[in-house]
């Protein structure tokens, strides 16, 4: 990246500092532009305001502490494409059988099914002008992610470049008149971790034995704490933050320009991410399929119109719960078909009795409590944490507490017998371009 464009960010960084993003009117009876961010990659526990030691984020600290951060908010699924469709749908990966294995060597990927709604189509139908920039890859208009939307690019391959994209392309679908529903995401954390100039060292001089890009960590996914020692992890770690805090200083940008053109005056933004990612925290390196929180847990930050001020939410929340919050914030009621809530709603669920279910394709599944997390796998493999005593789930209990596994297997097993059948799930299918495939190559998801 250019020195001048970090001069820029630099400039527009410190006079944001002073100026700020102001909280709209909740007195606003006109319907709020609607903003989603998703931050492909990012884990909750590396934001500062989640409670890291690094100074990551220093720009969403500001935001979520003008809005409502949730401290317990789970992806559904993981996987880049599942994961977003369940944003958009608010259907459990277990309903919309959306999922991609491009290691099978089939060069195919499943499109979102036709008779599925998604959010952007729903607030079309309201009324609302539409607009996203992606980064592309399994987020492009092939696999249906430009569906329902007026305005789209799947070309932001860094946050920067994504910053700009989304600024000219909100400014048409600004024009209109109408309120604005707006997507952004973008890849600018995950692998290859290669920060900008300035970025890499920004937490300490490291150096590693292994490259931080896809194509050297990705034969490592699996088996990462045999081969790396904690040198390596320390510099992939380093680079990984680097990437956060560049990514954090383009939201200030966007920010910026998002006050500039006047949708802010009038909004409600939900910020979170499809994933988290792995630095060896179970001998695993980016993506892989597991379900710990490492790769679970996600940031969920909501700001905006009639959003409190400074609230920490200890609810489990979901990102099939995205969706719904912003239909609910647009006054728009949800479909009967819909599986989230409004995360901005009382939630009249007992503290003891919530729940957040977890699949990776349809291989593995877990169930959480604000205690206790219940992962079962193929062959019936079961490991039980208590995530209170044990965060870093280090310690199964599932011999020690057979009357819990027991409980939460059943649980799962209810949960999963309990989702509908959609007639085109499983059945949609896309074939990768060269481009799509190329871009899926950079980002380490083929060889």
């Amino acid at each position: 990246m250019s020195r001048s464009i970090l001069t820029t960010i630099a400039t527009t960084m410190a006079v944001l500092g002073l100026v700020g993003c102001s909280a709209p009117d909740s007195h606003d009876p006109s319907p709020p532009n609607l903003l989603l961010i998703s931050l492909d990659a990012l884990r909750a526990d590396h934001l500062s305001s989640y409670g890291y030691d690094r100074h990551t984020t220093p720009f969403l600290d500001e935001l979520s502490a003008q809005g409502v951060r949730f401290s317990h908010a789970s992806v559904n699924t993981h996987g880049t494409p599942s994961s977003h469709t369940t944003m958009l749908t608010s259907l459990y990966q277990e309903t919309h059988r959306v999922w991609a294995d491009p290691a099978s060597g089939t060069r195919r990927a499943p499109s979102i099914p036709d008779e599925v709604d998604l959010l952007q189509e729903i607030l079309v139908r309201e009324g609302f002008a539409t607009a996203a920039v992606t980064g592309g890859g399994w987020m492009s208009a092939s696999y249906g992610f430009s569906r329902g939307f007026d305005f789209f690019s799947d070309e932001g391959r860094t946050a920067d470049q994504g910053v700009e994209l989304f600024a000219e392309i909100l400014g048409q679908a600004l024009g209109t008149g109408d309120p604005v529903f707006a997507f952004f995401h973008t890849y600018q954390v995950h692998s290859p971790y290669l920060p900008p100039d300035g970025y890499g060292t920004l937490f300490g001089e490291f150096s590693g034995s292994v490259e931080p890009t896809s194509e050297a960590l990705r034969p490592l996914a699996a088996t990462a704490g045999k081969h790396l020692d904690q040198e390596d992890f320390d510099f992939l770690v380093s680079q990984y933050d680097g990437e956060i805090r560049f990514l954090d200083d383009s939201l200030r940008v966007l920010f910026g320009r998002l006050e500039e053109m006047g949708f802010l005056d009038n909004a409600v933004v939900l910020i979170t991410a499809d994933h988290g990612e792995e630095f060896g925290d179970h001998g695993g390196l980016l993506h892989r399929g597991t379900l710990f929180e490492e790769l679970v847990r996600v940031p969920f930050i909501v700001w905006g119109r009639g959003v409190p001020a400074g609230a920490v939410d200890p609810t489990l929340v979901s990102t099939v719960d995205v969706a719904p919050t912003l239909l609910a914030a647009a006054g728009v009621e949800p479909p009967a078909i819909m599986e989230g809530r409004n995360v901005l709603a009382p939630d009249a669920t007992p503290w003891a009795e919530q729940r957040i279910f977890a699949q990776y394709r349809n291989a593995i599944y877990s169930v959480r409590t604000p205690r206790f997390k219940l992962i079962s796998g193929a062959g019936g493999s079961r490991m039980l944490f208590n995530l209170v005593r044990d965060p870093g789930e280090r310690y199964n209990l599932v011999d020690r507490r057979p009357e819990h596994t027991t409980a939460l297997a059943a649980e799962l097993d209810a949960w999963r017998q309990a989702r509908p059948l959609l007639a085109d799930s499983a059945s949609s299918t896309t074939d990768l371009d060269p481009a799509t495939e190329d871009r899926l190559r950079a980002l380490g998801y083929l060889d």
